[in-house]
């Protein structure tokens, strides 16, 4: 998937992250659609300043954002995904190596 492909849907909830916690990377990890074509349902993987906290950054983003379909997120700090992006059997390495990234540089 290129990144000109991206549903207005994602491409307005990357905005709505973008402007509540200023992260380094966003990724979309997952999308689903209906069998039309349809999104039905995305994740997306936020790498955030060294001074987040994964947790509460994801729970925000899950009070603070509206979404017409179902939208997951998961948070890493810079730190946990320099760590983890090498180690070829983590979920970083596989959403760096297969994810699409549509928010910052690699």
């Amino acid at each position: 998937m290129k990144q000109n492909d991206i549903d207005p849907i994602i491409s307005e909830m990357v905005g709505d992250v973008v402007g509540l916690c200023s992260p380094l990377q966003i990724f979309l990890v997952s999308r689903k659609n209906s069998s039309d074509g349809e999104l039905k349902g995305f994740k997306l993987c936020i790498v955030a300043g060294d001074g987040s906290d994964p947790r509460a950054l994801e729970s925000k983003l899950a009070l603070e954002t509206d979404c017409v379909v179902p939208c997951d997120f998961i948070v890493y700090t810079a730190a946990e995904w320099i760590e983890l992006v090498e180690d070829d059997c983590s979920f970083a390495y596989r959403v760096d190596n297969m994810g699409v990234l549509l928010y910052g540089e690699r």
